[in-house]
C-alpha cells in the first residue's frame, strides 16, 4: 500500500472507521483498497478511476509505435508505470469492466472464493492479503465489499474467522455461511492437517475449504439438474395454457356461430364433448368466469410469495421427504449436506456436541436440524453410544449409516468415514433424480397431450354430424 502512495506522489489514503470492541463487532463502512486519491491529469487521460485498467498508445524507446494495456487503478498510476517502461504516451483511456451485481452472493460464488482463499492461504500469502487480492477479481459488489471489510477488520486485531463472521447483507443477516466460517476458524487454530486422498500434510485452510466448495458445488450441480430438466415440460405447459386460453376465450364464440348457422332443426344436437367445450367457454368469457380467473391467479401469487418465505419454505421441504416420487432423492440429498458438513467440522472442531450444534444451525431442512439437535441432547444427558442415538433416524439417514457409526466409534475417523459415506449417499441421490427427471421429462406432457385432443375433438365432431346430414 505505502509503495502506490509513493507511486501517485505520496497521496494519503481515507480516514477509517474506528473498529468496535470484540464484544459487538459490527462491519465497518467499506473504502477501495489501496486507492490513491483523484488526480486530473488532464483530458487526454479520460476518467480519473478504472476498476479494470486503460488502454495506451504510444512510442517506445526505440521509437516503434506501440499500444497495449496497463492493469491498474488510477490514470497517475498507469501513466508512472509506462514512463518508467520507456514509452512516450500518446493517448490512454479507461477500459471498463463488467457492471459488478449488487446483490447477496450464489452459492457457487461463496465455492468459489472458498477454493480460491484456500489455494492462496496454502502458498503462505497473509489473509489481509488474500482478501484484497480476492476482493479485486469479484463480480459481486456485495462479496468485494465485505473482503475489503473483512481485510480492515483482521488488521485492526480481529481474527479471520471473526472478521468474515461479522459481514452483514443488506437485510442484516450473516453474509458468509456458517460452515464457510467454521471452515476458517478450523484453519486458524489446526494449522496443517493430513489429506486423506494423498496423505500430504497440507494447510487446513486449503483441506476444510475446498471440502466446503466440494459441497457447495456438488449441491448447485443437482440444483442445476434440476432447473434444467424441468424447463421443458414447464414451457410445454405455459405454451399449452396459453393456446387453450386463445381456444376458449376467442375460436370457441366463433365455431359455436358457425355450428348454429349450419346444423338446423329441432332434432339436432351437438355431440357432448362439444357442449362441454362451450359451456366452459361460456363460463370463462362471463364475469363470474373472469372473476374465477382472478382469483386464481391471486391464489397462485400468494401461494409463490408464501412458497419463498421462511415458513412456508420449510413447511415445503418437510413436505417433500415423504413425496412418494422424489421423497427418497430428497432424504439422499439432505442426508449428504448433513454428512460432508459434520465430516467437515469433525477435521478441527474436537467437541462433538459443537459439531452437531454447527451442524443443526447449517441445516436446510428443519427436520434435519431437529434430528441433530435431539441427538446432542441426549449425547450431552445420557453420554450413549452415536450407533444408538440415530437408531430412530434411518429414515432420514439410510439404513446403513448405523454401520457407519460403528465403524466410526472404533476408528475415531469420523472426517473420512462420513465423508465417504456422503459419496455413496449422493450416487444415489444422483441416479435416483435422473430416474424421476427421466419419466417427468418424457411423461409429463402426457395430460397437456390429451386435454389438447379433447378440444381438438370437441371442434371438429361437429364438422363429422355435419357430413354425415350431408350424406343422407
Amino acid at each position: 500500500m505505502n509503495e502506490l502512495n509513493n507511486i501517485a506522489g505520496g497521496a494519503n489514503t481515507p480516514t477509517r472507521t474506528p473498529i468496535r470492541p470484540l464484544g459487538n463487532v459490527r462491519p465497518m463502512p467499506v473504502q477501495s483498497a489501496a486507492r490513491v486519491s483523484p488526480v486530473v491529469i488532464g483530458d487526454e487521460y479520460g476518467s480519473v478511476r478504472s476498476e479494470s485498467g486503460f488502454n495506451f498508445t504510444g512510442v517506445d524507446s526505440l521509437g516503434a509505435p506501440i499500444k497495449g494495456f496497463v492493469q491498474t487503478e488510477d490514470p497517475v498510476l498507469a501513466a508512472n508505470e509506462l514512463e518508467r517502461a520507456g514509452i512516450s504516451v500518446k493517448s490512454i483511456n479507461e477500459r471498463r469492466g463488467a457492471r459488478k451485481k449488487n446483490r447477496r452472493p450464489t452459492s457457487i460464488e461463496f465455492a468459489t472464493l472458498a477454493e480460491q482463499f484456500g489455494d492462496l492461504m496454502e502458498v503462505g500469502e497473509s489473509p489481509t492479503q488474500v482478501c484484497r487480492l480476492l476482493a479485486a477479481a469479484q463480480t459481486n459488489k456485495v462479496l468485494a465489499d465485505s473482503l475489503l471489510n473483512a481485510s480492515d477488520l483482521i488488521m485492526n486485531g480481529l481474527s479471520l474467522s471473526q472478521a468474515f463472521a461479522a459481514q452483514r447483507d443488506a437485510k442484516g443477516e450473516q453474509l458468509f455461511p456458517i460452515t464457510f466460517i467454521c471452515a476458517l476458524r478450523i484453519g486458524e487454530e489446526v494449522g496443517s492437517a493430513n489429506d486423506a486422498i494423498t496423505g500430504e500434510s497440507k494447510s487446513a485452510f486449503l483441506l476444510t475449504l475446498h471440502r466446503f466448495a466440494e459441497a457447495e458445488k456438488k449441491a448447485d450441480a443437482i440444483r442445476s439438474s434440476i432447473r434444467s430438466a424441468l424447463m421443458y415440460p414447464i414451457a410445454v405447459v405455459i405454451f399449452c395454457i396459453i393456446s387453450v386460453a386463445i381456444v376458449l376465450y376467442y375460436v370457441m364464440p366463433l365455431m359455436v356461430e358457425l355450428y348454429g348457422a349450419l346444423l338446423t332443426g329441432e332434432d339436432v344436437q351437438l355431440p357432448l364433448i362439444t357442449r362441454i367445450m362451450i359451456g366452459a367457454s361460456d363460463f370463462l368469457t362471463s364475469w363470474w368466469g373472469i372473476g374465477a380467473v382472478v382469483l386464481a391467479m391471486i391464489a397462485l401469487l400468494y401461494f409463490w410469495r408464501w412458497a419463498r418465505s421462511p415458513h412456508g419454505s420449510d413447511a415445503i421441504k418437510i413436505v417433500t421427504l415423504r413425496w412418494p416420487v422424489f421423497g427418497s432423492f430428497f432424504r439422499h440429498y439432505y442426508a449428504a449436506q448433513t454428512l460432508r458438513t459434520l465430516a467437515m467440522l469433525s477435521s478441527g472442531i474436537p467437541s462433538m456436541t459443537e459439531r452437531f450444534m454447527v451442524a443443526a444451525e447449517t441445516s436446510t431442512n428443519p427436520v434435519y436440524a431437529q434430528m441433530l439437535m435431539h441427538v446432542r441432547h441426549r449425547f450431552m444427558v445420557e453420554s450413549t453410544d452415536l450407533h444408538k442415538l440415530f437408531i430412530p433416524y434411518q429414515f432420514l439417514m439410510g439404513k446403513e449409516f448405523g454401520g457407519v457409526l460403528l465403524t466410526f466409534e472404533k476408528t475415531a475417523d469420523m472426517q473420512n468415514t462420513f465423508h465417504n459415506y456422503a459419496k455413496v449417499v449422493e450416487t444415489r441421490a444422483e441416479r435416483e433424480l435422473e430416474r424421476v427427471l427421466f419419466w417427468f421429462q418424457n411423461f409429463a406432457i402426457v395430460p397437456v397431450g390429451l386435454f389438447v385432443g379433447f378440444i381438438i375433438a370437441a371442434l371438429y365432431s361437429p364438422m363429422f354430424e355435419l357430413a354425415g346430414r350431408l350424406g343422407h
